[in-house]
């Protein structure tokens, strides 16, 4: 079933158009990636479909009901990219008041400190807001997102201003919504991230979709990836690998570690670690080239899909 539906969306400000013919399709319970660089018009889009911004002409639906209609923004958890806060209030008090507003089903107050939990914020769950540091506000805002049980979460930047810990943090809670139902719609500038846990994504560029669609297919038209692999012995490694089905080929960068180029990167990710342990080699560190963020900078060079 179909969560985000749009057709021609558009949002103009005088002579400045932001959004331009925006068809998008999400379906239910999908993760789904929404890129582009600063100014491409993805806040802009959020916030027509979240109904706080009026679209000039062209529909949204969200789970069959038009945009910014009550039915539609029952469905819709917002987390925006600047989210502004109560700061006086402690951050469970916070949370437990806009539980009441929203209407949480239960106990508020339980919902909240549920959310705290999960977002590693128990410790500080009595300590004013305005005393909070950049990524405690950010995993606040996103609690706040979650308090009604979405059906659909629609994230700006969910997890800026975070450490590793709490991007984690954040990953994990919106994969185990994906298994209850849930749909996220979700902006990051970190894409070596994103990709590691979106179903579907959308390319946006100078307010237009460059293009849209599963993961896979979207990557599929960037070259074969490529991995920078270092090891205890490289050159033992090179002969092990160069038998892998999953292995398209073998250079040696300058200061010795392999470029591993492989058509399989899921294939290449189950072979690599176990070659190593059936060799008894030890692995210093390994990085990924191409993908996502390949991707995307390939859209920003030619303005789309070869």
């Amino acid at each position: 079933m179909t969560m985000i539906e749009t057709s021609g969306l558009t949002k103009e400000y005088g002579d400045v158009t932001a959004v331009t013919n925006v068809d998008l399709t999400v379906e239910r319970g999908d993760i789904h990636g929404f890129v582009g660089h600063n100014g491409a018009g993805k806040t802009t889009t959020m916030q027509m479909l979240t109904g706080l911004v009026t679209p000039t002409r062209g529909e949204a639906y969200i789970g069959g009901d038009p945009a910014g209609t009550r039915a539609a923004t029952r469905k819709i958890g917002y987390a925006p990219q600047d989210p502004a806060f109560y700061e006086s209030m402690t951050g469970r008090d916070y949370l437990t008041y806009m539980g009441k507003l929203s209407a949480v089903e239960g106990s508020a107050r339980d919902r909240a400190d549920e959310l705290l939990e999960r977002l590693d914020l128990t410790e500080a769950a009595d300590q004013a807001v305005e005393g909070y540091s950049g990524g405690m506000l950010r995993r606040l805002a996103v609690g706040q997102a979650m308090l009604g049980d979405p059906e659909l979460l629609i994230l700006d930047e969910p997890t800026a201003a975070l450490d590793p810990e709490g991007r984690a943090m954040i990953i994990d809670a919106l994969e185990t919504l994906t298994d209850d139902g849930t749909t996220i719609f979700v902006s990051s500038h970190v894409l070596t991230e994103l990709e590691q846990f979106i179903d579907t994504v959308t390319f946006l560029k100078e307010g237009e979709v460059v293009t849209s669609g599963p993961l896979a297919e979207v990557l599929s038209s960037t070259a074969a990836d490529r991995y920078i692999v270092d090891a205890s012995n490289n050159d033992r490694l090179a002969d092990l690998l160069a038998d892998q089905e999953s292995v398209s080929g073998i250079d040696r960068a300058d200061d010795g570690e392999l470029v591993v180029t492989t058509d399989d990167p899921e294939a290449f990710a189950v072979a690599l670690p176990r070659v190593l342990s059936d060799a008894n080699l030890g692995l210093y560190s390994v990085d990924r080239e191409g993908g996502l963020e390949e991707r995307f900078l390939d859209i920003l060079d030619d303005g789309g899909e070869e």
